[in-house]
């Protein structure tokens, strides 16, 4: 893990060299060096997340409308660093980045997501997905952890979308609740079940490819 900061490790005298004297981080300092570690980890982790939970908020203007799909129902990215920071630091840390994710929807984009009540669909949607997920993968830490994590996710996600949709959708929408059942298998199931899927395929792929940079922020590899 990178050093950061440092400072003198002590006094010049008796005619010691500057460069003869050992330098140290500054959190080392004033800290027992396991206790140091500690405190430079956690300040790496939120890091992280206010950085993932930024970029997911970013992601979400990517956009892409899907063919048979009725207009407001769009494929975004968004769940990606999430998913990220779920395998990463654990699920806490992806729900950490929904959250944030969510409070900048509601401070920059809320009538683009219909409004309080999308952010918190947006926001249950991303939640229901990262827990269980890294619930799972916390269990089995291994590739095949991984894979079935994922699936479990998106199966997780589905089903509470569509529960979320039939008993919440009329009441704050005030579509007739038959209406919102019948939307069900043409849109609900396949479009939640295509957005989880493509979500968790580009996690999992960027995953592989910055998993170590993360965990060398964090702490040093002895910890993991």
């Amino acid at each position: 893990m990178g050093e950061g900061l440092a400072c003198s490790g002590g006094l010049v005298r008796d005619g010691a060299r500057a460069r003869d004297i050992p330098s140290q981080p500054l959190v080392q300092a004033f800290l027992p060096r396991s206790v140091a570690k500690g405190v430079v980890g956690q300040v790496n982790r939120i890091t992280q997340v206010a950085v993932l939970g930024a970029l997911a908020f970013i992601l979400m203007y990517l956009e892409v409308p899907l063919p048979s799909f009725p207009v407001y129902l769009k494929y975004d990215p968004a769940e990606i660093p999430a998913l990220i920071a779920t395998f990463a630091l654990g699920p806490v840390s992806g729900i950490a980045v929904e959250v944030i994710k969510a409070v900048l929807i509601s401070m920059f984009r809320s009538g683009a997501v219909g409004g309080s009540f999308g952010i918190f669909m947006n926001l249950l949607a991303g939640v229901s997905l990262v827990a269980v997920a890294g619930s799972y993968y916390k269990a089995e830490h291994t590739k095949a952890g991984a894979v079935k994590s994922l699936l479990l996710g998106v199966g997780g996600m589905t089903g509470v979308m569509i529960v979320a949709n039939v008993l919440l959708t009329p009441i704050f929408y005030g579509i007739p609740r038959g209406t919102v059942v019948g939307l069900i298998l043409p849109a609900l199931l396949p479009f939640n079940l295509i957005k989880g899927l493509t979500s968790s395929i580009l996690a999992y792929l960027v995953y592989k490819r910055v998993r170590v940079p993360l965990y060398e922020l964090i702490t040093d590899h002895a910890a993991w």
